[in-house]
């Protein structure tokens, strides 16, 4: 099928120009881009249907099926499985772990147990500092590059132009060649190369761009974490995942809060890098605690540190001068009903949530975190939508991390 006329986002921006081949990756991107039709040339065939959700492998049997669900139901212990939207996510989870299950055995499947007393530091003889301190220590966090501070305040400035922000951004090699490699991949699915920053402000957009340039620019900023406390293929992995999903739930008319979401996304659990970079001794402990007592992550990060990982990322975050409504959705991503019921800390809330559920890397949580029904509410998508985002998202996922994560894993 080839385009008869351009394919354009509700907001205008182009999403295909005329005349291109829709191939099956353009059709997996439909429920992304919530197209809902596109017109084509007389003599093109009509898609018979949208790609669905992934399925198990053929040749699997509805006991292989109920296997892999019970199998993974330590790892739904602090959800609501009776919530529609939960239900729907535990599906696609155990549709995900069949196969998996038949390969490796129910090893693949088992959450990890309690971490060996001989395998944790001494406990810290003193108590760990509030976040505002572990921020402040760390020369890192307050001595940022001249990049990161130059492309700040192109984001910043009202008046910033397209020129300047692509030479802010083109000051860093690495970060000009990551943020090629994402305009390039399934996420924006542009049909021609975009080889040139200048041209990817052109289709992007300045401010979207100046954006993403900020979040990515983070990763490079932990690369010297201790080991043991969290693989970081798969933390960036988890982040990504959330990035992705956070930007497929944006509201079509929401224009440039889409590459906002994936940055928020993307940060959602940087604060606990913060952690396991500054007091590892005390994450370390915290991890052990979690797994003991099968509580969630972030309860055992309140209990030692008086404080969640959440509250410690919105407070860098605001250091930083981040665009206020990013930095708000992370502070606020496992908020309560207030902070749940906006947009912006909801759908990072619920990204998160289907993230977590279908296991998709872990920044060291090893529970399905649960969903609440106001952010829920407050994304307004009917869970028998929640297959497709799944199908298209999955798509942007492996595009993304194969882009980012070859030096930083």
């Amino acid at each position: 099928m080839r385009l008869a006329e351009p394919l354009c986002r509700r907001d205008g921006a182009l999403l295909l120009p005329e005349g291109v081949v829709l191939t099956q990756r353009h059709l997996q991107l439909f429920p992304v881009w919530n197209v809902d039709a596109a017109v084509v040339f007389a003599d093109a065939p009509a898609p018979e249907n949208l790609p669905e959700a992934p399925r198990p492998e053929p040749g699997f049997t509805p006991g292989d099926i109920e296997a892999a669900r019970e199998a993974l139901q330590p790892r739904f212990a602090h959800v609501d499985p009776t919530f529609p939207a939960m239900a729907t996510l535990i599906d696609l989870a155990v549709g995900r772990a069949a196969p998996l299950l038949a390969r490796r055995g129910p090893a693949a499947l088992t959450l990890p147990g309690p971490i060996p007393e001989a395998a944790l530091p001494p406990v810290p003889d003193t108590p760990p500092p509030g976040p505002m301190a572990l921020i402040e220590a760390d020369p890192k966090l307050t001595s940022l590059p001249d990049v990161f501070v130059r492309i700040n305040e192109v984001l910043n400035d009202a008046h910033s132009t397209a020129k300047e922000a692509a030479e802010a951004i083109g000051k860093d090699t690495s970060l000009s060649t990551k943020l090629l490699k994402l305009v390039n991949s399934a996420f924006y699915g542009f049909p021609v190369k975009v080889d040139t920053l200048s041209r990817a402000v052109t289709i992007v957009g300045s401010r979207q761009l100046t954006t993403l340039a900020l979040g990515i620019s983070v990763i490079a900023l932990f690369r010297d974490l201790p080991g043991g406390l969290v693989d970081m293929r798969s933390f960036w992995k988890h982040s990504i995942g959330c990035g992705v999903f956070a930007s497929t739930l944006a509201d079509p008319q929401a224009g440039g809060e889409v590459e906002r979401l994936f940055v928020a996304g993307l940060l959602h659990d940087v604060g606990r890098l913060v952690l396991y970079r500054n007091v590892p001794r005390h994450a370390a402990h915290v991890l052990a605690a979690a797994r003991r007592e099968r509580i969630l992550l972030r309860e055992a990060e309140r209990r030692v540190f008086g404080f969640d990982h959440a509250t410690l990322a919105g407070m860098l975050l605001r250091k930083w001068r981040f665009p206020e409504s990013l930095e708000k959705a992370v502070r606020h991503h496992h908020g309560g009903l207030a902070h749940l019921s906006m947009t912006m800390p909801a759908t990072i809330h619920v990204a998160d949530a289907i993230t977590g559920a279908l296991g998709i890397g872990s920044s060291g949580e090893i529970f399905a975190p649960p969903m609440s029904q106001a952010a829920w509410g407050a994304v307004g998508l009917p869970p028998d939508r929640l297959p497709d985002v799944t199908a298209a998202s999955m798509v942007h996922i492996e595009d993304i991390s194969q882009a980012f994560l070859g030096e930083e894993a």
